[in-house]
């Protein structure tokens, strides 16, 4: 296959459904989904498995145990069990647009991370979203006027994204460029180049600060920059409550990080000291 799709999940057997009927519409076929389990009940694995009878792309579950919010640990494992050169990653409460992997590879460049972004669905649409909506294609014109008039009325944020502008020319014209901001839910980069920092340092082990912006720092350190592709690479984010725990630790380990300017953390995918290119 050409790429690995690698999706992050918690306990969400409802929503994986329907990313997993956006994949079926996906205009590229070739790629695996590789799901990244941050611990999830024995109902969830149970209703992936039939998931993954119906599906007509290769998935492999990667598992552990639930400790608390490890998702860099259980990344790392994921990109392990990838069997692509090609690595994409998406968030469990992001539905993609039915072009999604086609357009990461449209932009995919050795040495670049592809940054996209994503579109804020209010509550009324995320509770009404079922499998069989997705299917049918409803995610995309048909929506987009009642997002702007959220992102108009000031309910939800980014809902300007939802208008795809996917011409070359037209993206060179109106489009600014701009080489900064990886989002964890919506990023693609060739797998030696994310082995080349180590992965994700493991040491974040809170949602928020350092999750994927540490990473795209020590990317940064050896000269890959994530370029962000706006209104295109379309994700639809689920509304849901956003929690604000204590982050100190992830500061710290942030903080750390960038005074000692890391690149390649010793806390990621190859437990040692030094860089893969020095064994």
């Amino acid at each position: 296959m050409i790429c690995s799709l690698i999706i992050s999940v918690y306990n969400d057997a409802r929503f994986l459904a329907m990313i997993f009927e956006a994949l079926k519409r996906q205009t590229e076929k070739d790629f695996e989904v590789v799901i990244a389990d941050d611990g999830s009940g024995k109902d969830f694995v149970e209703a992936l498995n039939r998931m993954k009878k119906n599906a007509p792309f290769p998935v492999t579950h990667v598992w552990h145990e639930d400790k608390g919010w490890r998702k860099d640990i259980i990344l790392n494992k994921a990109v392990e069990a990838s069997h692509s050169e090609y690595l994409i990653f998406l968030d469990g409460d992001c539905i993609p647009h039915h072009k999604f992997i086609e357009e990461h590879l449209r932009f995919a460049c050795p040495g670049k991370v592809v940054g996209g972004r994503r579109v804020q669905l209010n509550k009324r649409l995320s509770d009404e979203l079922t499998p069989e909506k997705i299917a049918s294609g409803y995610l995309g014109w048909k929506i987009v006027p009642e997002l702007l008039w959220s992102g108009i009325k000031g309910k939800e944020r980014h809902t300007e994204e939802c208008i795809r502008i996917t011409g070359g020319f037209i993206r060179h014209l109106i489009l600014k460029e701009r080489w900064k901001n990886l989002l964890g839910c919506n990023f693609s980069i060739f797998k030696e180049d994310l082995l080349a920092v180590n992965g994700f340092d493991e040491r974040f082990t809170l949602p928020g600060l350092g999750e994927d912006s540490d990473l795209e720092n020590r990317l940064n350190r050896i000269g890959i920059y994530c370029k962000v592709e706006r209104h295109i690479m379309t994700v639809y984010h689920r509304s849901h409550k956003r929690t604000e725990p204590d982050s100190t630790a992830n500061i710290q380990v942030f903080n750390e990080n960038n005074a000692n300017n890391v690149s390649w953390t010793p806390y990621g995918i190859k437990k040692s000291g030094e860089p893969a290119a020095a064994e």
